[in-house]
């Protein structure tokens, strides 16, 4: 290509986001084979997100404004059944990364006259807001989900979980982060994936994030500068371990979760007094050493041993446990579980 080629294409591209309209894109733009289109139609939602949905000539003299609940829940029906009808793999991955990319790219409109600090709440909650309607989408919709479209829209959550984190890892991992992070899981509203008192919410999303949440959260602490408050970040599956009415979610969380993050723990300390695991509980190709080197037990805190961590954890889940309104069944469950890696019976 000849230079006075790669202006004009460059000259081109600027045109383009010049051209940005702050407007909910069509389903069709936002699948589209032709990639130019689709990041049209990603900038356009980026900049609608961004801007609560404001109209694009209001935008520069009014600061950001959150979507209503309805207006949300829309934008996210959309969404939804845009990726679904998004058949080639190839635009599959492209819009699963762009739209939880989303997380990142919102960039409210903010007066002038916030702080540093305020500016940084307000983002993080216009992106936790984005995360939200995403979640409660998916609570919603999922029942309606085919089996052959299944495998799509679990490569979309693992994208936005790990989007989550990288949006709490910019953050770094500040307790406001961590908190909205895990209401959402657990939704208020009794809408979130890892809710326990709502019998509608379907169990395959629970079990999904429990198979995926160690590995994205590892992943992204291989480049965090700030350690990561490992307690907090848990306290949503503790509570769903303590409290699950369903004995095939309870076991999922205990597989996927919890015994390879204690067999790892356990790995890790060069000193630990606990005894082996059983065997059908090992997973030895499970190590997640920037969990092991890069995490805090709790907010504020600085980076952990792996003997911190490990205690921590198994306290956690004593403690959870031994809440009043706690499942027996599971409270006796976790209590064997306790004293199997090492609790002390005081």
């Amino acid at each position: 290509m000849t230079s006075t080629a790669r202006r004009n294409k460059g000259k081109g591209r600027a045109m383009e986001d010049e051209k940005v309209v702050a407007a909910l894109p069509l389903g069709k733009q936002l699948a589209h084979t032709d990639k130019a289109v689709r990041d049209r139609a990603i900038r356009s939602l980026v900049a609608f997100v961004s801007r609560g949905g404001a109209p694009a000539q209001e935008a520069e003299s009014s600061s950001y404004v959150r979507l209503e609940d309805a207006e949300m829940a829309k934008l996210w029906k959309g969404l939804f059944y845009c990726f679904w009808m998004s058949d080639k793999p190839l635009i599959q991955q492209s819009l699963a990364t762009s739209l939880s990319s989303l997380l990142l790219s919102i960039s409210p409109s903010l007066p002038s006259t916030l702080s540093p600090a305020e500016c940084s709440s307000a983002r993080l909650s216009a992106s936790l807001d984005y995360y939200r309607g995403f979640w409660e989408a998916m609570v919603r919709e999922w029942e309606g989900l085919d089996r052959l479209r299944m495998d799509k829209f679990y490569l979309l959550i693992r994208r936005f979980v790990s989007a989550s984190f990288g949006l709490l890892a910019r953050e770094e991992w500040s307790q406001e982060g961590v908190e909205g992070m895990c209401e959402i899981l657990v939704g208020k509203n009794g809408q979130g994936p890892l809710n326990y008192s709502n019998p509608k919410i379907p169990i395959s999303l629970s079990t999904h994030l429990s198979d995926i949440y160690l590995s994205e959260l590892d992943s992204i602490l291989s480049s965090s500068p700030t350690p990561a408050p490992l307690i907090p970040l848990l306290q949503p599956f503790i509570a769903l371990l303590a409290n699950s009415p369903t004995p095939v979610v309870y076991k999922r969380l205990i597989d996927t979760l919890f015994a390879p993050l204690l067999a790892a723990l356990s790995t890790g300390s060069a000193d630990i007094d606990a005894p082996a695991l059983p065997k059908k509980r090992k997973r030895a190709d499970e190590v997640y050493p920037h969990i092991l080197m890069n995490c805090s037990t709790g907010h504020g805190g600085g980076k952990a041993s792996v003997d911190e961590l490990r205690s921590a954890l198994l306290q956690a889940l004593f403690m959870e446990a031994a809440k009043v309104g706690s499942r027996e069944s599971n409270r006796r469950k976790i209590y064997q579980l306790w004293r199997e890696e090492g609790g002390d019976d005081e």
